[in-house]
């Protein structure tokens, strides 16, 4: 085996390292589920259906509070707020800056874990609901119907389309290829 191209062919992965240790150390400190996306891999409260940290190429995006934004993005060298005017902001941090940055980048995203773990900001604001009235009539109507112990299996998924250009990735909701080059 020739090894004298491998650092030609692992190009844009220099950080690759740093976010291994930050994935592991993160994992530690809460619960989270990990969902490749593509060349990215999300990061989310166990359970959860929002992002909290985005691991990509070009480097990492922290979800945070609106108000917070400035402030998290101070305390981590050079790093950039990404649509500060949206409800949930991202502090966007380049690959290159992890390692100089890693412990304020471990505080903020176990931050925002915990944040999207609470139901933090979502994407939308949310309408109150109106408080249900009681029912009063549940007790008779549950003593009535047995109750079944059948476990009940989800309806299956529909595949989602293969681009059609390279034929390896999923399409995303929008309808593109995630790898950026079809």
């Amino acid at each position: 085996m020739d090894f004298q191209d491998t650092e030609a062919e692992s190009e844009g992965i220099g950080a690759a390292p740093s976010v291994a240790r930050l994935l592991l150390e993160l994992r530690g400190r809460t619960t989270v589920e990990v969902k490749p996306v593509g060349r990215s891999i999300q990061v989310r409260p166990q359970g959860a259906r929002n992002v909290a940290v985005h691991i990509h190429p070009g480097g990492v995006d922290i979800a945070v509070a609106r108000a917070q934004a400035e402030e998290v993005a101070g305390t981590i060298y050079g790093a950039t707020v990404k649509d500060p005017d949206d409800p949930v902001p991202f502090v966007s941090v380049e690959g290159d800056l992890i390692d100089a940055n890693y412990d304020a980048i471990l505080t903020a995203a176990v931050q925002a874990v915990e944040m999207r773990k609470a139901g933090g900001p979502a994407k939308t604001p949310r309408t109150p609901r109106a408080a249900a009235a009681p029912r009063a009539a549940a007790a008779p109507r549950a003593a009535a119907a047995p109750k079944t112990t059948r476990a009940t299996k989800p309806a299956p998924r529909p595949d989602r389309p293969i681009c059609p250009r390279c034929r390896q990735y999923e399409l995303l909701a929008s309808g593109e290829c995630p790898s950026g080059y079809c």
